[in-house]
Order: structure tokens, then C-alpha cells, then sequence
């Protein structure tokens, strides 16, 4: 079930292209097997080079499908995905996508006049003024200060 959420967030261009990757790596593992192999040891130099490149491909491919998931959820939070996509994918040892996780924001919430997303952390949106805070929690709590009775 999860990875169906996964696959949910991440584009469909993109799953695509991780697809075309993993078959094409395998195809390619495939034919160098093919080119390399003496003709009484083919299979056996075939199947080696072939599952070979479907673990190199099936790794390339996960990792295709994580900068997708990070582009797109970058997007939901309202960040910038570019610049995440390329941390995530330059910094060595998955560094990158831990980066990510730990300094992500919430997600960004839709302005209920206007429809665009405006960051949680904004109490009017920036395009039309429109009030972000429910009418009741408007004023805010009402407590008493602890301070004043002191001073009398």
C-alpha cells in the first residue's frame, strides 16, 4: 500500500522514464553478453551480463523514481523543487534526500478565494488579501495574564 502512495506523488513522466531506463539497461546488458560471449559459453556469459545490468538498471531506476518523489512533493510543500532535486541527486551517500526529508515544510494549504497556494505559515494570502485564519480562532485564545495580578 505504500508504495502505491509513493508511485501517487511521483509524476507520470517520470515512471515512465524509470521504466525505459531499467528495460533499456537490460537490453544493454544483454547485448554485451551477446557481443562477449564464445559461442560455447553464451547463455552462461549472457545471463550474467544481462542480470548484471537489470540490478545496475533496477537501482538506476529507483533512484529516478526518489528525485521524482521529491520534485513533485517539493512542489505540494511549496519549496523550491529544482533546487531539492538537484541537492538530492549531487549529494553523495543519499546525504542529499536526507537533507530533504529533515528540512521539508508542511504541506502548502489553497487560498479559498483565490485557489493559489499560499505557505502555512501566512495568515493572508500574498495574491488577494484574502483572510487565512478561521473566523473563530481569529482573536485568538483567551487567557488571563498572570502578570496583572501581580501588579495590583
Amino acid at each position: 500500500m505504500r508504495l502505491r502512495r509513493f508511485l501517487s506523488i511521483v509524476p507520470k513522466t517520470v515512471q515512465l522514464w524509470a521504466l525505459v531506463i531499467g528495460g533499456c539497461m537490460l537490453l544493454i546488458g544483454l547485448v554485451m553478453g551477446y557481443k562477449t560471449a564464445d559461442q560455447g559459453a553464451m547463455l552462461q556469459t549472457m545471463s550474467v551480463y544481462g542480470s548484471g545490468a537489470l540490478v545496475f538498471g533496477i537501482v538506476t531506476a529507483i533512484w529516478v523514481l526518489c528525485l521524482g518523489f521529491v520534485f513533485a512533493d517539493a512542489r505540494r510543500r511549496d519549496m523550491r523543487p529544482i533546487l531539492w532535486v538537484l541537492v538530492a541527486a549531487l549529494f553523495p551517500h543519499l546525504l542529499g534526500f536526507l537533507l530533504y526529508f529533515v528540512l521539508r515544510q508542511p504541506i502548502a494549504a489553497a487560498c479559498t478565494k483565490c485557489g493559489l497556494t499560499v505557505p502555512n505559515h501566512l495568515r493572508f494570502c500574498s495574491w488577494c488579501g484574502a483572510s487565512l485564519v478561521p473566523p473563530d480562532s481569529a482573536s485568538g485564545p483567551r487567557t488571563a495574564n498572570p502578570l496583572q495580578g501581580a501588579s495590583q
